[in-house]
């Protein structure tokens, strides 16, 4: 049986570990999930309508005027030739929960985020808009 003592100790190598965790994940995402924090919008191809995303740590909520999803995001703005951008399905349409979209990305200022992803398949190489198989996206931050 640990001590009360032993048990802190433990706590603190956990919180520790965790630290250690997070800091590794910003390092990877060279700090790009904070500059994605907020809300940004792209027109969802109805007049008038459009699909808002909001970022918040390595969450983003979607919400389309059709549907919604929550995923989790996970950047390396390492990878070469691209940046990648992975984005689980948590919360969704049952045919895509779980699922795993792979895609790049890139910053066009700090007003303009774009990926593209498939939401089957291998990472795509370029931007380049592919039927419904490959999808190309733009968000520009919603101004305040």
């Amino acid at each position: 049986m640990l001590t009360r003592r032993e048990w802190m100790g433990v706590g603190l190598v956990g919180f520790l570990a965790a630290g250690q965790v997070a800091g590794a994940a910003e390092a990877k995402d060279g700090g790009d999930l904070k500059k994605l924090e907020g809300k940004w919008i792209t027109p969802s191809g109805v007049p008038g309508e459009k699909v808002v995303y909001t970022f918040q740590g390595d969450k983003v909520k979607v919400e389309a005027p059709s549907r919604s999803y929550e995923m989790t995001v996970v950047l390396d703005a390492s990878a070469k030739p691209e940046k990648s951008i992975d984005l689980k399905i948590n919360e969704g349409p049952d045919d895509a929960k779980g699922k795993t979209c792979k895609g790049i990305y890139k910053f066009n200022g700090d007003d303009q985020f774009i990926f593209c992803f498939r939401a089957i398949g291998e990472r795509p190489e370029k931007y380049e808009q592919i039927g419904f198989e490959q999808i190309v996206t733009e968000l520009k931050r919603e101004k305040k």
